[in-house]
């Protein structure tokens, strides 16, 4: 099933690197405290998507091999020196500026952004606290490509080792990285005998891309005692593991970043900006569900693991608050502008700010789920309405384009509904041109389920949970706004009429692609849909909750057979189960 997405982006070095001075200035300038050991951090993350950049850059030999050594060991400054922060709960000195030379460096690299950083509350520091473990002795410290390159930085800094920094990127499959012993034999023979660190966020949902870097090093000769894993989790790999890659991590010694350390915490980071609190619940993985005015029975499906992290909080008068966690730097910022502009379109709440990574907004228990709250179709047109022009109004990111879009859908649907739908999603391509000159990407919602609308006692409709799906591991990524209208058609059960004024409300707020082209759209929403629910069933234990994504994953089955089917007579996929096309729940009348 194809469902996530590598997005990146080409950028000047010299321009990174511009931005990770103007962090450490930015820093220089702020009075200790949580503010300034986050611009330090922002400024870590930043370096480390630099080194990431020439890393891969001078594999490819687009790049001097010292020019990606000197970002790498930018990188490892900056990490000890927001260490030393760490240490003093914000209050050391930050890192100096400096101006890196970048001698030959190519015009633009390939930055891909750290997805920990940005979506699973992975926080360099807690690597460092890991890295205490091998005090002493000599290591070799390998981050894995992307994010591993700072990780590994500053579990070295945690280690107070000046040992060897290295990074590297396996290759091959999503589920199957390999890494040849050659990349790391040099390596090798200047170790003597030392110990190695691979550093990775994960392992995911194969474990391959740590578990590649381990082997290539075993097979370089280096015994199993030597080598030791750093990871943001204690947890196996996921459901798409073999065999080989769990027992190499049974068997390898394991070192686990731990989540909350000291000024971590997301009561202690809250605090700074609402007051002192304490943390109440954690809301993460689906137990949200049980903090809203639903029944059990009535509860809708959780994504698992792909939920962002989220922890009630409460004060000393009794105020509850949402913490949820945006991403370090930029990511974050970014995403308390999108909050605000939410707010300001009528569809979301305040939010009270942005501390290292985690965004604060009021708990709001008076708030009622939309499919409970018995307002008017138009009403819901006119909370969409305004929910498509607060996308249309920011500045979008890197997302998909048509035609891969276009081959998700096919993969999709022939893995799903068989080869013959396959070949009915191949008339898909007959929209590519048009696309190609029409659709204009925007920040989209892209999670439009009927259980993310809430009602308040005014009867303002908000969309809660908005802040980035376009920003998520999904392949879509940003794009047309009329990715929202097919899904607000499908998740909330428009009928063809109401999509068709929500299609020419989107064109009117920002240049985009012809409603006319909404069949692509409905298409290649309900496959990538498909692919999110099957990945999520496959992740869940036998139980209720299995239950619930299987019916997520069948209904957007039955989906895409249909509209497949409204694409000519040629496109007429079977699905499993069912015939008609079903949608979420419809509106309210």
């Amino acid at each position: 099933m194809r469902f996530f997405g590598d997005h990146a982006q080409d950028e000047d070095p010299r321009a990174v690197a511009e931005d990770v001075a103007r962090a450490l200035r930015r820093a220089a300038h702020l009075p200790g405290g949580i503010e300034r050991h986050a611009a330090v951090a922002a400024a870590l993350v930043r370096a480390g998507e630099l080194a990431q950049g020439l890393g891969d850059a001078a594999d490819a030999g687009a790049c001097p091999p010292a020019a990606a050594r000197e970002a790498l060991a930018e990188a490892g400054r900056i990490a000890r020196g927001l260490w030393r922060s760490f240490e003093a709960a914000g209050r050391a000195r930050p890192p100096e500026a400096r101006a890196l030379a970048l001698r030959g460096a190519p015009r633009a690299i390939r930055v891909r952004r750290p997805e920990g950083h940005a979506l699973y509350a992975v926080y360099p520091e807690a690597f460092a606290v890991a890295g205490r473990a091998l005090r002493g002795g000599r290591t070799t410290w390998i981050g894995v490509r992307s994010i591993g390159a700072g990780l590994a930085a500053m579990a070295a800094a945690g280690a107070g080792s000046r040992g060897e920094l290295l990074s590297v990127r396996p290759g091959g499959g999503a589920f199957r990285r390999t890494l040849a012993p050659e990349a790391v034999r040099d390596a090798v023979a200047r170790a003597r005998g030392g110990r190695f660190a691979v550093v990775d966020e994960g392992p995911g949902l194969s474990g391959s891309t740590i578990a590649a870097v381990a082997e290539a090093l075993l097979a370089a000769g280096v015994p199993a005692e030597r080598i030791h894993l750093f990871t943001s989790h204690a947890g196996p790999p996921g459901p798409e593991a073999p065999p080989r890659v769990r027992a190499l991590f049974a068997r390898l010694a394991r070192h686990a970043a731990p989540a909350d350390a000291g000024m971590l915490a997301p009561a202690a980071l809250a605090g700074d900006l609402v007051g002192r609190v304490r943390a109440v619940a954690e809301l993460g993985d689906g137990a949200w569900r049980g903090h809203v005015a639903l029944p059990a029975d009535a509860w809708p499906p959780s994504t698992g693991w792909m939920e962002r992290r989220k922890v009630l909080l409460e004060d000393a008068r009794g105020r509850r608050w949402l913490a949820r966690f945006a991403g370090l730097g930029g990511e974050g910022e970014r995403k308390l502008a999108r909050a605000r502009a939410l707010h300001a379109a009528g569809v979301g709440l305040p939010p009270e700010g942005l501390r290292h990574g985690w965004l604060v907004e009021p708990w709001r228990a008076d708030l009622v789920p939309l499919s409970a709250a018995g307002v008017s179709r138009a009403g819901v047109l006119d909370a969409l309405v305004r929910l498509l022009g607060a996308s249309a109004r920011r500045p979008p990111g890197p997302g998909a384009d048509p035609a891969a879009l276009a081959e998700a859908a096919r993969a999709n649907a022939a893995e799903a509904l068989g080869p013959a739908a396959g070949a009915a999603a191949d008339r898909l391509e007959a929209f590519l041109p048009r696309l190609v000159d029409e659709a204009r990407a925007a920040e989209v919602d892209a999670r439009l389920a009927a259980w993310k609308w809430l009602v308040g006692p005014d009867r303002r409709i908000l969309k809660c949970d908005g802040l980035d799906h376009h920003a998520g591991h999904e392949l879509t990524g940003c794009q047309d706004l009329l990715w929202d209208v097919a899904g607000a058609e499908a998740e909330l059960g428009l009928s063809p009429r109401e999509a068709l004024r929500l299609a020419e409300a989107a064109r009117a707020l920002a240049p985009g692609a012809d409603p006319a082209l909404l069949p692509f759209y409905r298409v290649c929403y309900h496959a990538l849909e498909l692919g999110r629910w099957s990945f999520a069933a496959g992740a869940a234990p036998p139980g209720d909750e299995r239950r619930r994504r299987e019916e997520a994953r069948e209904r957007h089955l039955r989906g895409l057979a249909a509209r497949l089917a409204e694409l000519g007579p040629a496109a007429r996929g079977r699905p499993r189960a069912g015939s008609a096309p079903v949608t979420g729940r419809p509106l309210p009348p």
